[in-house]
């Protein structure tokens, strides 16, 4: 009897730890990769593995704007800036749900797992950006802690700097190759 009161005490604790890297922020986000076939972010997520794109919603002179910053690579400036002005599946889309502060991380681990991080550094309470190291293409350093976070794997742990929390996830992330549709959910 003490035994399984202790199992199930360790698989409770254990399911919280896990619940941890997932956000609770509300995030919807859907992009048509079809629509911009050179972009950093089509790349990112057509890639084997081992290729990511910051993507963050802007507004200028009216239009939203997809700013993207891939962690290799070289693109043409329009496949960095990608002008928002076209409706998705016959509905316009709104880019202000994409997270803590309208930042993501996507793209595909190194075993090929298709990921999404929000770019907000989650030791600093989200109110921080991330943005890529120089050292490593797969590490991002947070602005103000300088916490160095590494995505090479399935999750973005903490590789230098104060121990801490991992990279937040997004869990609901698919992309449908044959219609070009990347969509980012939660909860």
């Amino acid at each position: 009897m003490c035994r399984a009161f202790v199992a199930l005490l360790l698989c409770l604790l254990t399911a919280c730890e896990t619940d941890n890297m997932y956000s609770s922020a509300y995030c919807r986000f859907t992009f048509n990769a079809s629509l911009y076939p050179s972009s950093a972010l089509t790349r990112a997520i057509g890639s084997t593995g081992g290729d990511f794109c910051i993507v963050k919603a802007q507004v200028k002179n009216g239009a939203t704007h997809l700013m993207l910053t891939p962690n290799r690579g070289t693109f043409a400036d329009t496949d960095l800036d990608l002008v928002m002005n076209t409706a998705i599946t016959g509905e316009r889309i709104s880019y202000a749900g994409m997270g803590y502060r309208q930042g993501l991380i996507i793209g595909r681990s190194l075993y090929g797992q298709l990921r999404c991080y929000d770019a907000m550094c989650p030791n600093c309470d989200h109110n921080y950006p991330l943005s890529w190291s120089q050292a490593q293409a797969l590490d991002l350093e947070c602005s103000k802690c300088h916490r160095i976070y590494n995505i090479d794997g399935e999750y973005g742990y903490v590789k230098t700097g104060d121990k801490g929390q991992a990279l937040t996830l997004y869990r609901n992330v698919s992309y449908m190759p044959d219609n070009g549709l990347l969509m980012v959910s939660n909860p």
